[in-house]
């Protein structure tokens, strides 16, 4: 009788030592050895190995036996041969490299998925301790410039099941774990992509089942459409860091969609070609790939992505073919003909070789080309997903941790100073930078990457523009645009002007440049709060330039800076707020006029509220004369308000005294936020005490029957621009707050209702509401449930898990 399943079983086989051979051919020698050693290193559990962290942790794949490659690679590393017996029980299924290892995508710098299979025989403390283990040994292959990031995978984890049962930290939303955001589409690149270094072998043709001695994850044909959302919300998450990548995946997403639900998959590909013998570079994962995309793109007649595609996968392979020390392996001839066939000059190949040296003109259009294709494919994905439900896998929290981080960098926000992507840029400080104002006040100011020559302006483009200057330093210098080295220019300006954007320029530099703050996942889950506050003072308007006295007799007489002399000459004019927040936002707000200091207060107080006792506070001063004192005096001035803010309490008002000019002012600081008033008008002082920018919610009986309080903590959350709902579950209702956009609180009752419904039927309604609104796209509500413990009600974050809560994102 003929087995069909060993037969298609020797097919798969034959094709796995065919990507085993690619992938050591396209590997250095010190990456293949490394590469070998990932399997011994994982079933090998000894103090003697990397990534030994105890006795109790679980080891053993089955099936698994060293050969002489692995030990040669041990050799290399003066690594010791373990005699120990292997394990009666392995713990593991299998060891598989995944993506685009052994692929035409292959690039020199790509890291290594590898998928480590379990079963039910580990419990949680035993995959906690695997878990250990598989970082410790990314740490022990990061040593040689090799990325291998482990992934553990339950061997049932997509069934339904399963899916319906996560809980570990290791199975949740993370930088390089996509959660519940997909599920079949991760399954189906594994089966078209994976290569089995050892255990079982995987059961992935067409019509496969579970048999015993394979490995059956599911049947990939049983993609469902509602999964789409999340796969494209998950791809443009990882675009943020590499987009030339993520562009390929959602495109791919988008031609699957446009023929659903007759998808043709790559899998079916790769088997069909198997099948027939065919086992050459024509049945390449990432080749198979991009025909798919070339096909769709040329059948909707887009050409433009389909260009820009093209690029990306020639920077994905990072094969070189204007380089002559460039080696010449099975991928290089495939790539020259492609490159011939797409009729492309040789001035463009060399510019995308060159892409080490890129300088910010060429990031900043590279950049935005990618995001612009990306949101497109999006939208496109967002109008097929939106006549489908969302995927049951999905889980609300990771739906709103994708789409608050997708909001940081995505937002349309004018103040918001974005970051460029420097993808594979080695530096990126310019030698000369000029900044072009419009005559126009309302107009957007201009940066360029060049000395303000007039004739050296035809053909360029600004590398950025923003509402003021103080935007475009700041941008620089956050970028790495700029230097100590950098000469700064204003057009039409004298050069006394670029000196002093210069020397401001240099201020801001240790306090903006090569600056990690991590944001974790707890962060995007709750209101923002300031980070560091930075005052830029007098850029654009400096009284010190007409004051006729001395910084020393400022400091001999003691006086107040904000208001000297017979005169109560104010030397404070410009104010520009330089903000990072806990989001990983940075902005820059303008203050000008006789109350701009008043304004910046009032308008800085909620976000220093929120941020406890860790926000920085610097100052720098961009004035003529008197900087020192002027900084000084506002940094004091600054740290005693915040002080202040913090010590606010229901129970009491607090007044700073503010001499302004020839204006007196009383700052006031209670539980609901700041105002300030002109203290001569005293008849007035007392009936407006009340916050201005906040409008107080309702105290008055809201419902019929009872009275309702609204929790000081919802104003303590309140956060302008955002769509936030507070809920609360008691006696078989539900009490439901929502806090608008402008911080407008209304309220209902709900009776009977299901948190969860609720939540997710909201968030359909805002994620497929209106598809067409491509303003604020990713700007989803926040969620929070109210929980009282001993008097005290505090927002926690809905579904979210405290243990996860501080992992970066």
């Amino acid at each position: 009788m003929i087995d069909f399943t060993q037969q298609k079983a020797e097919i798969a086989e034959r094709l796995n030592r065919v990507r085993l051979a690619r992938a050591k051919a396209l590997f250095s020698p010190l990456q293949r050895h490394l590469f070998t050693l990932i399997p011994y290193l994982v079933h090998h559990h000894h103090q003697s190995l990397p990534g030994y962290n105890g006795e109790s942790t679980p080891c053993g794949v089955k099936n698994f036996a060293p050969g002489p490659h692995h030990f040669e690679a041990l050799d290399i590393f003066k690594l010791e041969v373990v005699d120990a017996e292997p394990p009666e029980a392995p713990c593991l299924d299998g060891v598989y490299a995944m993506g685009s290892t052994a692929s035409f995508g292959q690039h020199p710098k790509s890291d290594v998925d590898i998928w480590l299979v379990y079963g039910e025989e580990l419990d949680n403390v035993g995959i906690g301790r695997l878990q250990q283990k598989s970082r410790m040994l990314t740490n022990w292959f990061a040593g040689y410039g090799f990325e291998v990031n482990f992934y553990l995978v339950h061997q049932t984890q997509f069934s339904r099941d399963y899916q319906s049962r996560i809980h570990n930290e290791w199975e949740i939303l993370g930088h390089e774990h996509s959660g519940s955001a997909q599920h079949w589409l991760l399954l189906e690149e594994f089966y078209r992509s994976h290569i089995r270094l050892a255990g079982k072998p995987v059961a992935w043709w067409p019509g496969a089942q579970a048999e015993a001695g394979y490995l059956f994850f599911g049947d990939v044909h049983k993609l469902p459409a509602n999964e789409y959302f999340g796969a494209s919300l998950w791809q443009l998450y990882k675009g943020l860091d590499k987009p030339h990548k993520a562009l390929l995946k959602v495109l791919l997403l988008e031609a699957y969609a446009s023929d659903y639900p007759r998808s043709q998959l790559i899998t079916d590909a790769i088997w069909q070609k198997a099948l027939a013998g065919d086992f050459s570079i024509d049945n390449d994962p990432y080749l198979l790939l991009y025909d798919v995309i070339d096909v769709y793109l040329t059948r909707v007649g887009d050409t433009r992505r389909l260009e820009i595609a093209r690029r990306c996968l020639y920077l994905k392979c990072g094969i070189r073919l204007t380089d002559q020390q460039q080696p010449q392996d099975w991928r290089y001839q495939q790539l020259r003909k492609m490159v011939l066939d797409w009729e492309w000059p040789y001035s463009l190949v060399a510019t995308l070789d060159n892409c080490d040296h890129w300088h910010s003109g060429e990031l900043q259009w590279f950049n935005a080309q990618l995001n612009e294709l990306m949101l497109v494919s999006y939208q496109t994905l967002l109008r097929f997903a939106s006549t489908h439900s969302l995927s049951e896998h999905f889980k609300i929290e990771d739906l709103g941790l994708l789409t608050r981080k997708l909001h940081t960098y995505f937002s349309e926000n004018e103040q918001q100073i974005l970051r460029l992507n420097p993808l594979w840029s080695q530096s990126l400080a310019e030698k000369h930078l000029t900044i072009v104002r419009s005559s126009q006040s309302q107009k957007p100011s201009y940066l360029y990457r060049l000395p303000p020559e007039p004739r050296q302006f035809f053909g360029e483009v600004a590398i950025n523009k923003a509402v003021d200057t103080a935007s475009l330093i700041a941008w620089a210098c956050l970028n790495g645009i700029c230097d100590k080295h950098t000469r700064w220019h204003e057009y039409g300006r004298s050069n006394s002007r670029g000196r002093r954007l210069r020397r401001v320029a240099l201020r801001l530099l240790p306090h903006l440049e090569n600056r990690h703050w991590r944001v974790s996942k707890m962060d995007l889950c709750q209101p923002w709060h300031y980070r560091k506050v930075l005052l830029l003072l007098n850029l654009d308007y400096d009284p010190t330039v007409d004051w006729p006295g001395q910084g020393l007799m400022l400091d001999i007489l003691g006086s107040n800076l904000l208001s000297v002399g017979q005169q109560q000459v104010c030397l404070l004019g410009s104010i520009h707020l330089i903000s990072f927040n806990s989001w990983g936002e940075w902005h820059c707000h303008s203050f000008q006029g006789e109350q701009a200091l008043l304004q910046l207060i009032s308008y800085v107080a909620p976000g220093l509220k929120r941020g406890g006792e860790k926000v920085e506070l610097d100052v720098v001063s961009a004035s003529k004369k008197v900087q020192p004192q002027l900084e000084h005096g506002i940094r004091r001035l600054l740290k005693q308000i915040y002080r202040l803010i913090r010590d606010a309490r229901d129970s009491r008002t607090l007044v700073q005294p503010l001499q302004l000019r020839e204006k007196r002012y009383g700052l006031f600081f209670d539980a609901r936020g700041v105002s300030y008033r002109d203290l001569s008008d005293v008849k007035s002082l007392y009936r407006q005490m009340a916050r201005g920018e906040l409008q107080q919610p309702p105290q008055h009986e809201l419902s019929s029957k009872r009275q309702i309080t609204v929790p000081q903590v919802i104003r303590d959350f309140a956060v302008k621009g955002i769509l936030q709902y507070f809920l609360q579950q008691r006696d078989g209702v539900l009490d439901v707050f929502v806090m608008d956009e402008r911080n407008q609180l209304s309220y209902y009752l709900q009776a009977g209702a299901d948190v969860s419904e609720l939540v997710a039927q909201l968030t359909r309604h805002y994620a497929f509401g209106d598809i067409q609104n491509l303003r604020d796209r990713f700007n989803f509500p926040q969620f929070f449930m109210l929980v009282t413990e001993e008097n005290k009600t505090s927002a926690i974050p809905f579904g979210f898990a405290s243990g996860t809560g501080q992992s970066e994102f």
